[in-house]
């Protein structure tokens, strides 16, 4: 069972149960699933440059592989799989769900084409959408209040291991894999090209994992499902075109159908009119469908819960912070995905040198930058409401010298350093916004404004960012003109983040109830 202590006194706190052993177990399997997740998700950018070699790519099909396929798929499973963790057995839909993405990697291995690549990296980005949901809210049952924090920063340490892992293991398989196949009892294991046996080496394992997910003891809770097929169905209705669109109708009548078949048109019609000038139809197709996802869920909520659209897609403060902050993560996200290809293209060092270095800087900088971010961010808040959005521009502006010297240097240690100085500056913010998303909204609406801020951050930074520099790469014929283009991002960041701090100092907790109270949320319900 659950350890409970919420609510209780200081006295019944420190009296309360250490974590049990089979949350423990718990713990220990799903981090692993985590570095897995994290793993199968980012090992292609060290494996790209050989993809493109024998798939016969420019950079613009390498960024809809590196970004797009992944991004915006698990945004819009993602939309359901909340919902859908909260209603079936989490320890089923997460052992489904890594079953599912280990699978879509090691079938990755076995593409001999673009279109099959990029529908296996869809399917990780399906399958993966249900980690986070499951993960955090089993552990949250099993670990006790006084312990939660700790247990969750365990799992969140999964993806900096799984992407520094990725580095590491893509680029031993690039340069070692002629002498690792010849000790295989498998016939023509060594007529397999490296990336492909990467793919397929670090997407089996998850089997086994999956079934080890199985063995955790899930804590007994009332589920909201009575019939499992309906509910997942009813729940990706939501999500899904074009099944949207009965649910729009359930809850917005003819109206609403009428506004989400003209959001859905001018979307189309868009996102024809680019896919025609630059060629690239799964790019842009895939980007629509993910706009479509996140306007159609806002468009859902202003229906089923006005007080909640009120205070996010529905707020200005709200709407610029998110769209400033996927545009810092635009920038920062496609530099870092690229910085593999780039550092091959660039110095003479075999693959596993760059993969082993990236990967351990990677790892550094990144805790290190939460950490700080986060630190200075409480104590800059304590005197100024705006901190949040502070921090995040220092981190856009950092992030310019950054990119510049890692574009212009011949020195593969000073490209490094700047690497590392990225990393770091690129992670300060996002503990100070996560906090501040939290802040905008009432407490029973922390989840799906979490949600909400994630699906438009990762529709915009890795939905686009990873493909727009490679489709600037493929243009000119140089991926440093790709990585640097990247920054006419910064001067929109800046202004959205300035228009925003304007706005915060009035976002008070007596400013948001009395919004939500006016848009029909409950006296008792609105503290």
């Amino acid at each position: 069972m659950a350890t409970n202590t919420e609510g209780a006194s200081p006295s019944e706190e420190s009296r309360a149960p250490a974590i049990p052993k089979a949350a423990w177990y718990a713990l220990a399997i799903l981090t692993l699933a985590n570095v897995f997740n994290y793993l199968d998700r980012q090992i292609v950018s060290i494996l790209a440059q050989s993809i493109k070699h024998d798939l016969k790519l420019d950079d613009a099909d390498l960024g809809f592989l590196l970004g797009t396929a992944f991004a915006v798929f698990y945004s819009v499973v993602g939309i359901a799989m909340g919902k859908i963790s909260d209603g079936l057995p989490r320890k089923k839909v997460m052992a489904f769900g890594l079953a599912l993405w280990s699978v879509m990697t090691a079938l990755g291995g076995a593409a001999t084409s673009f279109a099959m690549l990029g529908v296996a990296r869809i399917g990780v980005g399906v399958g993966e959408a249900v980690a986070n949901p499951c993960s955090h809210s089993l552990l949250a049952d099993m670990v006790p209040q006084r312990r939660r924090a700790m247990a969750m920063s365990v799992l969140l340490s999964g993806v900096f291991v799984g992407g520094a892992l990725a580095m590491f293991v893509g680029g031993y398989f690039l340069t070692h894999w002629k002498d690792m196949c010849q000790a295989l009892p498998l016939a023509g294991a060594c007529t397999t090209a490296p990336w492909k046996a990467a793919l397929i080496s670090v997407g089996l394992p998850g089997l086994l994992l999956a079934l080890a997910v199985l063995a955790i003891h899930e804590p007994p809770r009332p589920l909201e499902a009575r019939s499992a097929g309906r509910f997942v169905l009813g729940e990706f209705a939501t999500a899904i075109p074009p099944f949207t669109v009965l649910s729009v109708y359930r809850v917005g009548g003819r109206k609403g159908l009428v506004s989400n078949l003209l959001i859905a048109a001018v979307i189309v019609a868009i996102a024809t009119l680019v896919a025609r000038a630059t060629g690239d139809l799964a790019q842009w197709a895939s980007f629509g469908l993910g706009a479509y996802a996140v306007l159609t869920w806002g468009q859902i909520q202003s229906y089923r819960d006005r007080p909640l659209f009120k205070l996010t897609f529905g707020d200005p403060t709200f709407v610029m912070g998110t769209a400033a902050t996927a545009l810092i993560a635009c920038v920062g996200g496609a530099v870092n995905v690229w910085s593999a290809p780039y550092a091959m293209r660039t110095y003479q060092i075999p693959a596993h040198e760059i993969g082993f270095s990236l990967g351990a800087i990677h790892i550094i900088g990144a805790i290190a930058g939460v950490l700080l971010g986060g630190y200075f961010t409480d104590r800059w808040k304590q005197r100024d409401r705006r901190a949040p959005l502070g921090m995040a521009g220092i981190s856009m502006i950092g992030q310019v010298p950054c990119i510049i010297v890692m574009m212009t240097v011949i020195d593969y240690r000073v490209f490094l350093a700047a690497y590392f100085a990225l990393g770091l500056i690129t992670a300060l913010w996002s503990g100070g916004i996560a906090a501040m998303v939290q802040d905008l909204v009432l407490p029973r609406m922390r989840g799906a404004a979490a949600a909400a801020f994630s699906l438009v951050a990762i529709v915009i930074s890795s939905g686009t960012g990873p493909y727009w520099a490679g489709k600037v790469s493929a243009v000119t014929g140089s991926l440093t003109a790709g990585l640097l283009s990247m920054m006419a991002l910064a001067p929109i960041a800046l202004v959205l983040l300035w228009l925003a701090a304007r706005r915060l100092p009035h976002e008070t907790p007596e400013a948001r109830r009395a919004r939500a109270e006016a848009a029909g949320e409950p006296r008792e319900n609105a503290a």
